[in-house]
């Protein structure tokens, strides 16, 4: 069969790098676990033009939340072409009933263990509605396909070493769409980080962890990290607050090439922590902390939330003097927002 694969995307800022900085995972992973007698494109909304003179078999569109109306958008016009659409994504995982309102099926939680069966199924005429995505083992997972990738793409070496987090934040949805903690094999994830067949030296030499708490696992992130120094390149990551207590930790993430790391600070209150649940971050020690990572050369950028019950427009405002004070290099401002899935 013909398969094309879509991100959706709506954008969200006049300006900025958002649009063409670093892609999602998700369609170059899907593509890579696709049976090899099936053709695959990935389509990215946010840089590429949409092929609705498709001959494709089938389309797959995967979306967030935010961008659920233009992912319903372009399940009507496909499906007004003839074509099979279907989907899978958190909003689709927390929104079945509303979703299959304009998909022939959805795929709910992870993908791997079903999106051959779907495919089975399809060709035998025989589609189900909903195929239930359970966590999948990490082993074995192939190289995401690169080449599908557009070279608009300022990043387009992206990983996934691990899945899941082991907190769980009453506004995030991966404790649940991701259950646990899962660990791909180093040489896996070594093997990845070494593909350089990309046309700009930049896309070879950077490195892009779509990972939500990469550093929890001392031993294996360790060993991870000594097996990439000799690579040489750069790279960036999520990771939690207490990686600035591990000195040797954030030695060691230097000597393998870390640039950048995102924290998850979101709130300059206590009560707001609390009711994020987000207990192992200490306001006293941010100043500290983050002094300690960019002391190693590592810029830090950190989520921070407006909208906890506990805000009001003085803390929202103190907000973006306080994150200055830090020392924070690249901010990322959000709403807060209760997402099905979620605690809140």
């Amino acid at each position: 069969m013909k398969i094309d694969i879509i991100i959706a995307y709506v954008q969200r800022y006049e300006f900025g790098h958002e649009r063409d900085f670093v892609p999602p995972i998700t369609g170059i992973h899907l593509a890579a676990i696709t049976p090899a007698k099936h053709s695959v494109r990935v389509f990215h909304q946010q840089v590429d033009k949409l092929d609705f003179g498709t001959d494709a078999d089938l389309v797959a569109i995967s979306f967030f939340s935010g961008f659920a109306l233009a992912a319903y958008t372009l399940a009507t016009k496909f499906k007004s072409m003839g074509k099979t659409v279907v989907a899978g994504g958190p909003h689709v995982t927390y929104c079945q009933e509303e979703a299959l309102g304009y998909f022939d099926a959805i795929v709910t939680g992870e993908a791997e263990n079903v999106w051959p069966d779907l495919l089975d199924d399809l060709e035998a005429g025989n589609l189900q509605q909903v195929y239930v995505g359970t966590p999948c083992n990490m082993e074995g997972l192939p190289t995401p396909r690169y080449d599908l990738l557009p070279d608009r793409f300022f990043i387009r070496k992206v990983i996934q070493a691990t899945r899941g987090c082991p907190f769980s934040c009453s506004f995030c949805t991966v404790p649940s769409l991701n259950p646990g903690f899962r660990l791909r094999p180093v040489e896996d994830v070594v093997r990845d980080a070494a593909y350089d067949k990309f046309p700009h030296w930049w896309q070879r030499k950077i490195v892009w962890f779509w990972d939500d708490n990469l550093t929890i696992k001392r031993p294996f992130i360790r060993q991870l990290l000594k097996e990439l120094i000799p690579l040489k390149k750069w790279w960036l990551t999520q990771a939690s607050m207490d990686i600035a207590k591990d000195p040797e930790l954030l030695d060691l993430m230097k000597a393998s090439g870390c640039i950048g790391v995102f924290l998850g600070i979101e709130s300059f209150g206590a009560e707001s922590l609390a009711d994020a649940n987000k207990r192992q971050n200490k306001i006293a020690q941010y100043k500290e902390s983050v002094a300690a990572i960019r002391k190693r050369g590592i810029a830090v950028m950190a989520g921070f939330i407006a909208g906890f019950d506990h805000d009001d427009e003085e803390s929202i405002i103190t907000m973006a003097d306080q994150l200055m004070e830090i020392g924070i290099d690249v901010p990322f401002l959000s709403i807060m927002t209760p997402f099905r899935g979620t605690a809140i």
